[in-house]
């Protein structure tokens, strides 16, 4: 049971990029405890048998919060009925504002040349800005590993670990900022890497459950880095993302629409929480477009055909005129686009258009005559009936009994 638990507790923190480690003592190494944050320190007396010696004072049913000097936040204790130890961290557990990340560059005399190796550590961690509910994981841990009363919470400072290092002054050449960051950027391009192959297969879901990881290297953790930065790395993002969709076979047309505005409303973001939930709006329209548009089977005339559809429905879009466009007979145009597609090119047009008002009967207060002209159909008669057809509701009733799964995106 308790070790149901235990893995339980262990997904749970790492879903929320919170890292979870098991070992013994001794230990040969403890460079995964900091993503060797000491160890790059120069001229550092990183000693594991230091760290081998505190450890091992510590008491069995007892579950320790202990933080260390970079304002970093550890839960450690020992597994019942092992020798082993489980220790969950690093993370944060407040927001490391320019004032707190100056007084632990000053404690630790790192110089401002190399501030940027503590900013890229600190962006890496997740931050659990509501300790009660992170300190309460713990708590119902220990009830159902030791049951209530049977074991001990303790809250320890670990400034000891760092003790040795705030006497020391730092030559910023020696400093190894690459030894520090290659482990973190190489965690972020595999993740990276792992939705834009989500976003290939459009698998949404996985896309979106590894953006939830990634999101601790995109979180704004206090001051960390810039708005601009911010909105350049969902920029960079939305471009490798388009690049995936057209490699997946989705019309360049529909790819620069979506891409577009995607832009668009990444330059109207005004604060830097609010890049994440673009980032996984940008996702979902990747992943649509591609189970949507993904034309790899189709011919070349089928795919112009859907891009003039959906680049605008207030055009022409019959037979005739898309003939006339593509230089084909309309005959042959009719039996290809039925044969790929299962459906009439009118149909095609007609439920595109329907789906279109749906959507602006329910984000807008239009008339159903201006709705009707926004798809491309003068009639407002013509329109209703058509609407009504093909939904089973009049205009009014569909938007009066609009719910939520009604609005797109």
């Amino acid at each position: 049971m308790s070790q149901n638990i235990i893995r339980f507790v262990q997904s749970l923190l790492e879903n929320v990029n919170v890292p979870v480690h098991f070992f013994s003592l001794p230990c040969e190494d403890f460079l995964w405890m900091d993503y060797g944050l000491r160890a790059a320190l120069p001229d550092g007396d990183y000693n594991p048998r230091f760290i081998n010696q505190e450890i091992s004072k510590l008491l069995p049913n007892t579950i320790y919060h202990v933080a260390d000097t970079f304002r970093c936040h550890y839960t450690i204790f020992f597994l019942p009925g092992s020798g082993s130890l489980m220790l969950c961290g690093p993370v944060l557990l407040e927001e490391i504002s320019q004032e707190i990340f100056l007084d632990i560059a000053g404690k630790m005399h790192v110089p401002k040349e190399s501030y940027s190796v503590l900013k890229n550590y600190y962006l890496h961690l997740s931050c659990f800005t509501a300790q009660v509910l992170y300190y309460n994981i713990f708590t119902t841990l220990g009830d159902y590993i030791w049951e209530k009363g049977n074991y001990n919470i303790q809250y320890i400072d670990f400034n000891a670990l760092d003790k040795w290092y705030e006497s020391r002054r730092i030559d910023p050449a020696a400093f190894q900022e690459e030894k520090l960051n290659l482990p973190m950027i190489e965690a972020r391009y595999a993740l990276e890497g792992r939705i834009l192959d989500a976003v290939a297969k459009g698998n949404e879901q996985k896309a979106m459950e590894i953006a939830d990881k990634l999101s601790a290297s995109i979180s704004p953790h206090g001051f960390i880095y810039s708005l601009r930065d911010y909105k350049n790395y969902t920029l960079a993002f939305n471009t490798l993302m388009r690049k995936k969709a057209e490699e997946s076979g989705v019309h360049p047309m529909h790819i620069d629409l979506h891409s577009g505005r995607n832009t668009r409303q990444i330059e109207q973001i005004t604060r830097k929480e609010q890049c994440y939930p673009a980032m996984m709006d940008m996702i979902h329209g990747y992943c649509q477009l591609v189970n949507n548009y993904k034309k790899t089977n189709y011919s070349l005339l089928t795919q112009k055909i859907i891009a003039y559809v959906n680049n605008d429905l207030t055009a022409d879009l019959s037979l005739k005129a898309m003939s006339e466009r593509l230089s084909v007979n309309a005959s042959y145009l009719s039996a290809l686009f039925k044969k790929e597609m299962g459906t009439p090119l009118t149909d095609y047009v007609n439920r595109q258009r329907m789906e279109q008002a749906k959507k602006l009967l329910v984000i807008t207060d239009l008339p159903s005559r201006s709705i009707a002209q926004e798809c491309g159909i003068c009639d407002v008669y013509y329109f209703n009936r058509l609407f009504k057809k093909m939904t089973g509701y009049t205009p009014k009733v569909y938007r009066e009994n609009a719910t939520r799964e009604h609005d797109p995106l």
